[in-house]
This record gives structure tokens, sequence and C-alpha cells, in this order.
């Protein structure tokens, strides 16, 4: 993250935010939605959007999209009875491999553009 330019560690940066305050907030309830990691991942969401509309690299539209696709998935569980908790981690945990990937991809570009103007 550290080694990316400024989109990779901004977006870095709120992708640990998003993931210790959800460690805060984080209710043990088996049965009920948790509106406060929602509340923290429209954050997320609406800061990664941010940082699209205003460096307009491609990995961060996509890193947006897999934020988007969390995002959706705590409204799937609130609104159908149908769709459980299990699915809504499994889900959570499988998009932010794609945004952490997305990370990765940026932190490399970066990386390698630096490599070629230095030479």
């Amino acid at each position: 993250m550290w080694r990316g330019d400024r989109s990779a560690r901004w977006v870095g940066a709120a992708f640990l935010a998003d993931w210790l305050g959800s460690l805060l907030v984080y209710r043990r309830d088996p049965y009920n939605a948790d509106y406060g990691i929602l509340a923290i991942d429209v954050v997320t969401l609406v800061v990664f959007v941010w940082i699209s509309m205003r460096t307009r690299r491609i990995w961060t539209i996509v890193a947006s999209a897999f934020m988007a696709i969390i995002v959706a998935s705590h409204v799937a569980v609130m609104i159908d009875l149908r769709v459980t908790l299990g699915t809504l981690f499994i889900g959570m945990a499988m998009w932010s491999y794609g945004v952490l990937a997305c990370i990765a991809f940026g932190t490399w570009a970066a990386w390698r553009e630096q490599g070629h103007a230095r030479s």
C-alpha cells in the first residue's frame, strides 16, 4: 500500500479503516443484520467512488464495484429473510479479496510507472 501512488494509498487506507471499524462495531447476533457494519461499508463505498472520480483509474472503478456488491449484499440480507447471514459473510469475504487484488494491481502499476520514469 505504501509503495503505490496516492490513489493506491488512499484506497488501501480506506479499506484498512473499514476492516478495523467493522471489527469495532461487529455484534454477534446470528439473527439480525448488523447496521453498524453496513454504515461503515457505505462510507467506504462513498470514499472509493470519490477516489475513482478524482483519479480516473480503471482499477479504482473495479474496487468501487466490488465494494458496491458488498453493500448490496447487506441490503439483500435486510430485504429478504431467506438470504442468510452466512451468505453475507461469505460474500463479504469473497468480494474483499477482489478489492485487495485491485489495490495490489494499483500499487504494482504505480511502482512500474515510477520505475520507467527513472530510466
